[in-house]
Formats: C-alpha cells, structure tokens, sequence
C-alpha cells in the first residue's frame, strides 16, 4: 500500500479480487448467495386480464362440456378489475368464490392477497394452501410461490425437496426464476445433492431469458472453475448482461476485468463508467475502487482527479471502508486537490487503523512529526466523535481498536 509520506506518488496494490456472490444486503464476498431466491419474487402477475387469461388456458386441458359448469361461469375479471381500482375487500370475495368452486387462477389470486396481507390479515399458511391448489392445476407461478414457501418455511416447515420438486415443476415450463431458483439449489446441495453441472446449466436457462442474478452467478461459475476451466471471456459476457440489467456487482466485476484486462484488453474508461454505476448504487468496494482510479490513474481515458477521487473516498469511508479511509487521509496529508489539513488527515489515518487498516500506524508517526500537541489532540477528539456517531447507527460493525502509543510504533514498519 502506499506511504502516509508527502510528495510521494498516490499508489495503490488494492485487491483485484473479484467478487463472487449474488448481491446480498451485506455484500458478503464468499460464496454465491440464495438472497435472490430467497426474496420471494412474488409478483402479482395474475392481477392483470391479459395474463389472467394466459394463466387460466393452462389449467383448462380439456373442451368445456355443453353445459357451462360453475368454473366455467365464473368470472375472474371482476375480481381482478376490483383489485386494480383498490376495492380489496371485493376482490377478495369474488376471488374467495372462485377458489372455492376450483378455479385455478382465482386460487392463485387469493393465495397473493393472504400471503401479502392485501385487503386482510396475511396469512402464510391460507396462501399455502390455496397455492398448491393452483399449482396441482398447472399454475407456473403458483408453483413457484409454492416453492418458495417450502424453501422459506412459510406456513409449513421448511422442506427442501418439496421446494426443489415444485421450482421444477415451474421450471420445466420456462419460468426463469424457477430456473434460477434450481441452478441455486443445485450449487448448494438442498433438496439433492451439490452439482455445479446442474447449476450451470439451469442458470444458463434463466440467464438466456434475461434474468440478472443468473446472468450473474453464470459469469461466477464461469471464471472460478467450478465446472471445466475457468473462462474468463465468457463470464465476463455474462457480468457485462447482468451489469446492463442493474446488478452493482456484476458492474463491479465487470469493472475490475477492465481495469487488469482479465479476459479482455484493458480499458480504464470502461472499468471507469462499471465502477461509478456500481458506486451510485451504493456498492461500497466500488466507491473505493473508483476513487483509486481517479487518483491513480495516467491511462487513457481516464484523467487523474483528485477531486472526484476524495468525492468517493468520502463517500466509501463514511461507510466504514479502512481503505478508502487511508486514502482520504493521505490526499488532506499531501494536499491532493484540495487545501492541506493534517488535523483531518490524522483523524482518517486513525479511524483508518481502527477499522483494520493496520499500515495506517506508521503514517500517524510521520504525521505526527508535523503537528502540535494541540492540532494532535483536535484531530483525536474528531476522530473519537467520528465514531460516537458511527457506533450509534451501526452497533454491531464497530471494531475497537487502541491507537499504539508513540514508543509502540516506533518499531512498527512502514508500508513502504
């Protein structure tokens, strides 16, 4: 990493490592994650007549007898014409005599309002029951929904086979978070055992249909090996769909395979343009990375930009990140586009070392050597401030960590 010295180049060796995960609350970089399909994608999609009546062909296998039956008399659209005006209370009653006499779609529709506590109280083990309903008639979502509750255990003890037999079910039939759901079972072993194979190929289903999150975990499998040799060309095809439709760490992978030209040539403007999509969307380790570019960078296409560069720094470190923290502070030690102020950069070098950026020590000492006892212990008062409020609205993230005294880090060694 860089020194805390003044006049020196701004460097970075910052980990390339790509990211290797379905985007998660945390951004947890281990593993892919079940988050997307643990989301529940319940959609109201029977809610519409043009589906409605889509959906309801599907359950109708046979010619109507001469003699229109009770399903055959019911009409669905008044339901869901109440539904789409926010008359609940209508549409839950017309639904409710449609589940009643077996129709397929209003079974589907009820089982939404009572899993959604739409028009009445939710109700996970109704919505259960109504889904297997419209989901033994055929209904694709319905037994995707079913899935999902058997995978969440909602309204029933969570059963992982059930959940792999209906996503299947839904998947057979083309629905691509069904396929997506199933790639991710088979890349975990529930419901059967592991098989990346298996994986790979109902990602590859779901992510043809335009599905992100198997877009994404398709370029994952693809550059990490688990299935043939890694390939990176070809996963970062599928990271440049994903990253096109949304997902900030495909646009961070995407981003970064620009930057070292891994499965491609380099390219700092693209690498540039992923980093600051994936940074909008709050993607931290994208924040920072973006922020190491603009103050690193001499390549074409991309100026060096101290300003842009501290605009990310702080955007990143405010959030927690130890890396970015290190290098705002190191752009207010040198005065890097902006006035030089050792106070703040003592207080970003010391919260950097609090949060795990361990080199930051060494860069306080020689910072240190430029201040006074009362500028020291200004920048320490902000710093401790800085945390207060941190800690308040994070509990659980803080890690506590004692700033060395000044005859501890005489022997602590530089970065350099």
């Amino acid at each position: 990493m860089p020194s805390g010295g003044r006049g020196r180049r701004f460097e970075s060796s910052h980990s390339d490592q790509l990211l290797a995960i379905v985007s998660v609350p945390s951004y947890n970089r281990g593993m892919i994650s079940t988050f997307a399909r643990l989301s529940l994608r319940v959609f109201l999609v029977l809610l519409c007549g043009s589906l409605s009546h889509a959906a309801l062909a599907q359950s109708q296998d046979q010619p109507a007898a001469e003699a229109p039956s009770a399903v055959g008399r019911y009409d669905v659209e008044i339901g869901l014409d109440a539904f789409q005006n926010g008359d609940y209370e209508t549409a839950l009653n017309v639904f409710t005599e449609g589940a009643r006499i077996g129709h397929a779609i209003a079974q589907y529709n009820l089982a939404l309002m009572y899993h959604q506590g739409i028009g009445t109280e939710q109700d996970f083990e109704r919505a259960m029951q109504l889904y297997a309903l419209s989901a033994q008639q055929g209904i694709v979502r319905a037994q995707f929904n079913l899935g999902a509750m058997y995978d969440q255990g909602q309204g029933v003890q969570q059963d992982y086979r059930e959940a792999y037999y209906w996503y299947e079910q839904a998947a057979n039939k083309g629905d691509a978070d069904a396929q997506y759901a199933v790639g991710t079972m088979n890349f975990y072993g529930q419901g059967r055992a592991e098989n990346y194979p298996e994986a790979m190929r109902w990602y590859q289903e779901s992510a043809r249909q335009g599905h992100r999150d198997a877009q994404y975990n398709l370029g994952v499998l693809l550059i990490s090996g688990l299935v043939g040799e890694p390939n990176p060309t070809a996963a970062l095809t599928w990271f440049t769909m994903a990253a096109d439709n949304g997902s900030a760490d495909a646009q961070y992978n995407a981003a970064l395979m620009y930057a070292t030209g891994q499965g491609v040539a380099r390219d700092a403007a693209r690498a540039r343009d992923y980093f600051a999509q994936a940074a909008e969307q709050g993607l931290r380790d994208a924040q920072t990375r973006l922020g190491i570019l603009y103050a690193t960078s001499d390549q074409t296409g991309v100026e060096r930009d101290y300003e842009q560069a501290r605009f990310w720094f702080n955007r990143a470190a405010h959030r927690g990140d130890a890396t970015a923290q290190y290098f705002l502070a190191r752009i207010f030690a040198d005065g890097l586009g902006v006035e030089q102020n050792l106070a703040i950069a003592h207080m970003w070098y010391e919260l950097a070392y609090r949060f795990g950026y361990e080199h930051a020590v060494s860069s306080l000492e020689r910072l240190r050597t430029d201040m006074d006892e009362e500028t020291i212990l200004q920048a320490r008062l902000m710093a401790a401030r800085w945390m207060r409020a941190y800690a308040e609205q994070n509990p659980d993230t803080v890690r506590i960590t004692r700033i060395p005294s000044e005859d501890t880090t005489a022997n602590t060694p530089s970065p350099d």
